[in-house]
């Protein structure tokens, strides 16, 4: 029968491109998530300066 595990490896082309879209996905993530924290932190700088003024 031989030590043949070949089918239980997956094609390295395949994973490439599934992580190369995941990087993708990801990355966009990133940079909603850094665009919200960065619109409510000057939400309250905003709100901040309002009430010391």
């Amino acid at each position: 029968m031989g030590n043949n595990n070949q089918g239980l490896q997956a094609n390295p082309q395949i994973t490439i491109n599934y992580l190369t879209q995941e990087v993708a996905k990801l990355t966009q993530e990133n940079a909603m998530l850094k665009a919200i924290i960065q619109e409510q932190n000057e939400n309250k700088e905003q709100q901040s300066s309002a009430v010391e003024e």
